[in-house]
Formats: structure tokens, sequence, C-alpha cells
């Protein structure tokens, strides 16, 4: 979460969150420990304009930013911005305890055991995650965020050519770890406390595959399947246009009922299924890391969203598969909101500060 302004609590933010194939915008504010959204929106990301965090468009990206801003009516200047990239390493590390305010100085002394490139190159942010001993001396638990300096700078840039006033910086697992952190209950009937929650973030271009407890992120990880491989295997199989592509989507039903054994329904529902057993393989392995790392490790539940987690029954397909049970998030009693909060998490969490 880089700062890059004073904050400025209680009043309206603009919240961003910027996608490959969406880019979510929502105007909402913190008030009294709640979320209040008062307008939502979705932009179109023009194709091409923005891949994998990078702004490789400025002036395509600006214009299609420019006009949803005009014809939503938003007036807000002030920004808040959630982004993720390949190109963003996270890394989990222990140094020896220190006061709070000298891990920062002893973090900059050995960056470059941690980021393996030039640190230089990199805005590097750290959180806590928790204290721990080894051979009875106490140390420090901390998350590492690196984000290549150029893809700040040219965010930063963008923002202030439309005359928007940019104020932080955030890395989108970490607004559902924010969101799990203000909240009691999601879905109105399942607890957050002192739960550990896989959180599953499929987007367009990739996987977000984050362990939350309490609010705090303990593992984070970026599983390169998303949704453009499951439209690119249909298209590439039966030739469909965009149109016939968006109307196929709309038209499935649950992944796990059985459609016959010639139909070209049955197909591609075979299709959709064997990526998402290959997406389930590789967060596997995520999961098996984590819970090999301590035998006090524990996943308590799956939580997905993203503009990917709405096929009907990845639920309960995710539930045979991990046998951990798993829902899509569909609210959270702390945050007012009457839209689809599983394709707005990343700009609603945006909205909590800490």
């Amino acid at each position: 979460m880089l700062k890059i302004n004073s904050l400025l609590p209680n009043k309206k933010i603009l919240a961003l969150d910027m996608g490959s194939y969406k880019i979510k915008a929502l105007v909402g504010r913190e008030k009294n420990n709640r979320i209040i959204i008062d307008d939502y929106f979705t932009i179109p990301t023009p194709k091409g304009a923005y891949i994998d965090g990078r702004i490789m468009d400025k002036v395509l990206l600006h214009y299609a930013i420019d006009e949803a801003l005009k014809k939503n009516g938003i007036k807000v200047k002030d920004v808040y911005l959630t982004i993720n990239s390949s190109e963003i390493i996270v890394r989990e590390v222990i140094i020896p305890k220190v006061e709070a305010e000298e891990v920062e100085k002893l973090l900059s002394f050995q960056i470059e055991d941690y980021i393996p490139v030039d640190p230089e190159n990199f805005v590097v942010q750290f959180k806590l995650i928790d204290t721990t001993y080894e051979d009875n001396i106490e140390k420090l638990s901390l998350l590492l965020i690196g984000i290549p300096k150029e893809i700040v700078e040219n965010h930063f840039e963008l923002l202030k050519d439309l005359a928007l006033n940019p104020l932080v910086l955030d890395y989108q697992p970490n607004s559902m770890a924010k969101l799990l952190g203000l909240s009691n209950f999601i879905n109105k009937d399942y607890p957050t406390k002192d739960f550990t929650f896989a959180v599953i973030d499929i987007g367009y271009e990739n996987t977000k595959v984050s362990i939350v407890k309490n609010g705090i992120i303990y593992l984070s990880r970026v599983v390169e399947i998303g949704g453009k491989y499951i439209d690119q295997s249909i298209v590439n199989n039966y030739g469909y246009d965009d149109y016939e592509l968006m109307q196929i989507k709309e038209g499935l039903d649950d992944l796990n009922k059985f459609y016959g054994e010639n139909s070209e329904h049955t197909a591609i529902y075979s299709l959709i299924k064997g990526i998402f057993v290959t997406l389930n393989e590789r967060i596997e392995m995520i999961f098996r890391y984590y819970l090999s790392r301590s035998s006090n490790n524990q996943i308590s539940m799956i939580l997905l969203y993203g503009g990917n987690a709405n096929y009907a029954g990845l639920d309960n397909f995710f539930s045979n598969y991990f046998n951990i049970p798993t829902i899509i998030v569909e609210s959270f009693d702390k945050v007012n909101f009457d839209g689809k909060i599983f394709e707005y998490i990343n700009s609603i969490g945006a909205l909590v500060r800490r």
C-alpha cells in the first residue's frame, strides 16, 4: 500500500480497480467503521491498452476513463487506485526482531537478499505478518511487496493527466484482506474472526491466490490462468466471434451438471471444467506450500471473487475438488453496496484505510 499523499478521512473517494478486461470504478467512503458506496460502474478496457498491470496505450486508456467519468457525472477528484501484475514481487521474509521504526532501515540493507532483481527499480513496502521464534530467538515475519517503479510512475501520470488527485496505490489482494479485517460476517452467515481463508480472485489475465487471517496476508501468489485463457480456448476450438462467445457464456448453466454425450454444450462444459482443474492443480501446490510451513497452518474456507467467479456451480466445483467449504462472496456486513460485490471487491477494499 503506497501512500502518495495525505489521506482525507470520511471524504468521498473515487476508487479504481485496473484490469486488462475491465476497469471497476466506484465512489464511496469509510464512515463509522463501515464502507458506504454512493455510485459504481464498469469501464470496458480498450483491447491492448492495459496488459498485466502495464499501460500499453496511454492515450486510448485516458480517453476511455475520461469519457466514462463524464458519462457517469463523477466530480470526485481524489483517487485510490488498486492494481496487480505478475511483475509485482511478493515475498514472505523473517528478520531479527527490532523496533517498528527500525524495520525499514534493516530491510534497506538486506533488500537485495529478498528482491531477486535490481531493488532500485522497485518501490518496496512491507506489512507485519506475525512474530515468530527460531532457535528460541524472537523474530518478525513480514510480507514484502515490490512494485516496479515504472508501473507506479505510469499510473500516477495517467491519473494526473486525467486531472485527478492520486492519493493511494494499493495491491489488489490487500483489498480483500482489509475487507476481511473490517467485517464480522461474509454472506450474512459466515464469521471472519480467527478463520483462515484462501481468497481466490479469478481475473481475466490471471488468478490471485492469498491466505488471509484476521485481515493479515500470510501468503500471496499469482497463477497465470484466468478468464482470458478460457475465452481463447473456446474461440480456438469453435471459432466464435466476440458476440457469439458472450452469448455462449451467458447461456451456461451449472458446471456440475451432465448434459448428454453429444451436445456442443457438453464439449464446452468439459473444456471449461478441464481448465478449472488445471487451475486448481496450480492452486493446490500453493496450498501445500502454506500448509507445510507449520503444523498449525490450516485453511478454513475458500472465498471466490473476481470477474470470472460467476460461473454457476463454481463454488461446489471448488468444494468438491479441495474438500474445503467454498463460497462466492456476495456481501460483507460492514459494506453498504447493492451491486455484484464479487466483481467490485478490489475497488471496495481500496477504500478501507488502517
